[in-house]
C-alpha cells in the first residue's frame, strides 16, 4: 500500500492534465529556489546529496557524499587561482600513475606499496576538484569538461588495472576482468545521463571514493601478509586473485541489478506514450 503523502501526490496529479500539471511542478522548483537560494539539496538522512553539474543533476548516495560535499565547500576556496581545473585532472592521472608502479614495484620491495595509498589520495584530490572548483569559481565548460572527465575516468581505469595485473599480485587477466566490469559500469552512468540528464554518481552506498578507500585497506594487508599461491586446476592463483574476482562478481551483480531497475523504469515511461 502506498504511504499517505504519496497517495495525496498521485490524486493531486491525476486531478490535473498533463500542460497544468508540467506547469504545476515549474512554479514549486521556482519558489523551492527562491527559497533555497542554492543548488545543492540534501536529505534528512545526510547521505543522498543532489546538486547542479552544468544541466544535468547528479546524485551521489554514497556513504561519504555528504562529508565530501563539506570538504568541497572548506578546500575549493583554498585552492590557489593559478590552478585551473585541467591542472587539477592532470594531477589525478599522476595520482593513479603513483598507485600502478606503488604495485608493480611493491611485489619486489613492499615499501614500494606506501605509493599507492599516497596515489589514490591524490586521484581523489584531482578526480573530485576538477569540476568543482570550476563551479565554484562559474567557469565551466560542460561539453568539454563532460567529455574529458569521462575519457579520463576510463584511462585511469585502464592503468590502475594494468598496475595491478603486471605487479604479481593478480593476474592479468582477472585484473582485466574488474576493468571491464568498471567500464561498463560508467557506460552504464552514461547512458543515464543520456536519457534522464541524471548523472547517478553512486551504486548505492559505494562510489569511487569508497572504493580507493576499499583499496587503501586491500593494500595495508598486502603489506603485512606474504602472498600464498593455489593450485586451482593447473592455475597458481594468489589469495589476491580471489579478492579481485570476488570483487568483480559483486559489481557486476550491481551492475545487473541497476540494468534491469532502470530498463523496467524506461519501459513503464516509454509505454504511457501507447495510451495517448
Amino acid at each position: 500500500m502506498k504511504p499517505k503523502g504519496e497517495r495525496t501526490f498521485t490524486k493531486l496529479r491525476d486531478l490535473l492534465d498533463e500542460q497544468k500539471w508540467d506547469e504545476f511542478i515549474t512554479n514549486v522548483e521556482e519558489r523551492l529556489k527562491e527559497m533555497l537560494g542554492s543548488d545543492v539539496k540534501v536529505d534528512l538522512t545526510g547521505l543522498k546529496v543532489e546538486y547542479k553539474r552544468d544541466k544535468q543533476d547528479a546524485v551521489n548516495t554514497a556513504i561519504t557524499a555528504g562529508i565530501e560535499e563539506k570538504a568541497k565547500e572548506f578546500i575549493c576556496p583554498r585552492i590557489p587561482e593559478w590552478m585551473q581545473p585541467d591542472h587539477l585532472t592532470i594531477i589525478g592521472i599522476i595520482g593513479v600513475l603513483m598507485t600502478s608502479v606503488g604495485f608493480v614495484l611493491g611485489f619486489i620491495n613492499r615499501n614500494w606499496l606506501l605509493l599507492v595509498p599516497t596515489g589514490l589520495i591524490v586521484n581523489w584530490f584531482g578526480d573530485s576538484f576538477d569540476g568543482s572548483i570550476a563551479r565554484y569559481r562559474k567557469r565551466t565548460r560542460p561539453n568539454y569538461g563532460y567529455y574529458i572527465d569521462k575519457i579520463v575516468d576510463a584511462v585511469v581505469v585502464i592503468i590502475f588495472a594494468l598496475g595491478i595485473g603486471l605487479s604479481g599480485f593478480v593476474k592479468i587477466e582477472i585484473a582485466l576482468l574488474l576493468s571491464s566490469v568498471y567500464l561498463a559500469m560508467m557506460l552504464h552512468v552514461d547512458l543515464v545521463v543520456h536519457v534522464e540528464n541524471k548523472s547517478q554518481n553512486s551504486f548505492g552506498l559505494f562510489g569511487p571514493t569508497e572504493i580507493r578507500i576499499i583499496g587503501i585497506i586491500f593494500v595495508a594487508i598486502m603489506y603485512f601478509i606474504p602472498v600464498n599461491y593455489y593450485d586451482i586446476y593447473g592455475h597458481f592463483l594468489t589469495q589476491y586473485d580471489f579478492a579481485v574476482f570476488g570483487l568483480s562478481v559483486i559489481m557486476f551483480i550491481i551492475l545487473l541489478v541497476s540494468i534491469l531497475r532502470e530498463g523496467l523504469k524506461l519501459h513503464k515511461e516509454d509505454i504511457k506514450k501507447w495510451n495517448k
